[in-house]
C-alpha cells in the first residue's frame, strides 16, 4: 500500500511538472503566427503528443522496480516504497580528498593570472589561505590515517606551503615554476586518488551486496541505477564503472542512467522515465533499445553532411586545396 501511494505521488509530481513545461511550450507555439490568426492544427496535434509522452513517463515510473540512486557521498535504495540511505564515502575518503585539493588550490591561485607582480591584496589572500592549511595540518593525527597515509599528507602540505611561501616572499610566480610544482605533486596526489577510489568502491560494494541479498532474482534483474554526476567526471565515473561490471552491461542508458547536472531526485527520476520510454520506443520502431538515446536525426544528418552538404569540404581536405 505504501508503495502504491509513493507511485501515485511520484506520478502526480511528474504529470504536474510535465504539464508546466508543456504549458509554456504550448503558449509559445500558440502565440506564433498562424493563418487567419487561428491555432495551427499541427501545433495542437503535437501538444497532444507531448501530453501522451508525459503520461507514459509517469506510468513507467509507477511500475519501475527497485532503484538505486547515487547522490555524491551516499547511495539510496528505493524498494517497495521504502528508502534506505547509506554512506559510500567514509571519513578517511573525505580527508584524502580535502588534502589533495590543497596543491590544486595553490595551482588555481596563479594559473589564470598574468604572472606579474602580486598586489598587496593578493598577498593577503595567499596568507589567509596559508593559515587555513596550517590549521588543517594540526588536525591530521585525528583523521584515522595509517602511518604511510599520514606521512603522505604531511608531504603534500609541506610542499604546498613551501611553494606558497616562496610566492609570498618573491611576490611573483613564474609559469614554469607553477607547472613544475604541479608535475612534482602529481605522483603523491595519485596515491591519494588510488586509496580514495578503493575506499568508496569497497563501501559501495558492501552496501549493494547487502541490498542484493534482500532482493529476489527478478527484482535484481529489474534493478535500475541513477547516478547523479557533474559534467567533467561523467566519462568513466567510478560508480558507473562499478555497476557496468556488476550488471555486465557496458552501455550507459539501459539499466544505468547518468543524471548529469541534475542534483534533485525528482529531476533525476524524470530522466529515468525518459530513458525507459525512449528505450521501449526504440525497440518497437527500430529494433534498437538505445536508438532514441541519441539524436533521431543523427544518421540522416551524418549522411547528408558527408555526402552532399559538405562533400566538397572533404574533397579539399583530401587534396590539400584551399
Amino acid at each position: 500500500m505504501e508503495y502504491q501511494k509513493l507511485a501515485r505521488l511520484m506520478a502526480f509530481f511528474l504529470i504536474s511538472f510535465a504539464a508546466l513545461i508543456t504549458a509554456k511550450q504550448v503558449a509559445a507555439e500558440i502565440n506564433a503566427p498562424a493563418p487567419q490568426n487561428q491555432t495551427d492544427p499541427l501545433v495542437t496535434l503535437n501538444n497532444a503528443f507531448r501530453g501522451e509522452y508525459s503520461r507514459a513517463k509517469s506510468e513507467a515510473l509507477s511500475r519501475v522496480g527497485p532503484l538505486i540512486i547515487v547522490e555524491g557521498a551516499k547511495a539510496v535504495l528505493v524498494r517497495n516504497g521504502k528508502r534506505t540511505e547509506s554512506e559510500i564515502q567514509p571519513p578517511v575518503y573525505q580527508a584524502l580528498k580535502a588534502i589533495a585539493h590543497i596543491p590544486f588550490a595553490v595551482f588555481l591561485m596563479f594559473d589564470q593570472s598574468d604572472f606579474g607582480p602580486l598586489t598587496d591584496e593578493r598577498i593577503t589572500e595567499l596568507r589567509d589561505y596559508r593559515k587555513l592549511i596550517v590549521d588543517a595540518q594540526s588536525s591530521l593525527d585525528d583523521r584515522g590515517f595509517s602511518e604511510s597515509q599520514l606521512q603522505r599528507q604531511q608531504k603534500i602540505i609541506d610542499d604546498s606551503l613551501l611553494f606558497l611561501d616562496a610566492a609570498i616572499e618573491n611576490r611573483q610566480v613564474q609559469k614554469t615554476e607553477l607547472d613544475e610544482f604541479a608535475r612534482q605533486m602529481a605522483p603523491v596526489l595519485l596515491e591519494n586518488v588510488d586509496e580514495a577510489a578503493k575506499l568508496e568502491l569497497d563501501a559501495l560494494h558492501s552496501h549493494v551486496s547487502d541490498w542484493r541479498h534482500q532482493m529476489t532474482p527478478d527484482e535484481w534483474k529489474a534493478l535500475h541505477v541513477v547516478v547523479m554526476v557533474a559534467h567533467m567526471p561523467r566519462d568513466e565515473e567510478l560508480t558507473v564503472q562499478y555497476f557496468q561490471r556488476l550488471f555486465d552491461d557496458p552501455i550507459e542508458g539501459h539499466r544505468i542512467i547518468c543524471a548529469e547536472g541534475l542534483w534533485e531526485e525528482p529531476r533525476a527520476l524524470e530522466l529515468l522515465a525518459t530513458h525507459l520510454i525512449d528505450g521501449a520506443a526504440g525497440v518497437a520502431f527500430f529494433g534498437e533499445y538505445m536508438r532514441m538515446h541519441r539524436d533521431l536525426l543523427a544518421d540522416a544528418a551524418r549522411a547528408y553532411i558527408r555526402n552532399t552538404l559538405l562533400k566538397s569540404e572533404r574533397s579539399k581536405e583530401m587534396t590539400g586545396d584551399q
